[in-house]
């Protein structure tokens, strides 16, 4: 079976209570970005935003040629599989796995085990796919 050829996998977890420096102690890893309710930031454009609400993101990056279940594998192993703390996270925040996946063609595919669905679910994380036509462009 082919596979989606270029592919990212982030863990978003957001919520209005969130707090990065104790999510990043709880998980034990920084994010590749945080924020929480009301902090001010700035897009891609430059362009002043304020946090509707906390996040906090840990990605791969983009990667080709990678298995999509290999990234969010390689993903969850960055953190705990400790099913209590995922409940102390879960009770105020919310969490899921988003991957962005661009596909080369027309008709690809791909699959993940039930371990891979297993391991979202026991830490009580969505899966969120955004899928592209590599025929769109380039994704920054």
């Amino acid at each position: 079976m082919n596979d989606i050829p270029e592919c990212k996998v982030s863990l978003w977890i957001v919520g209005d209570t969130l707090n990065p420096d104790e999510l990043a102690e709880w998980l034990g890893c920084a994010p590749a970005y945080q924020a929480r309710k009301g902090d001010t930031y700035y897009t891609d454009e430059g362009e002043e935003m304020v946090a509707s609400t906390g996040r906090f993101q840990l990605t791969t990056g983009w990667h080709t040629g990678k298995p999509l279940e290999r990234l969010i594998g390689e993903l969850l192993d960055r953190v705990p599989d400790d099913a209590a703390l995922w409940d102390r996270i879960n009770t105020s925040l919310s969490g899921d796995v988003f991957c962005g996946l661009i596909m080369g063609g027309a008709n690809e595919e791909t699959k993940l085990s039930t371990d891979t669905l297993q391991a979202l679910a026991c830490r009580g994380l969505s899966l969120h796919l955004d899928i592209y036509d590599s025929a769109d462009g380039p994704i920054s």
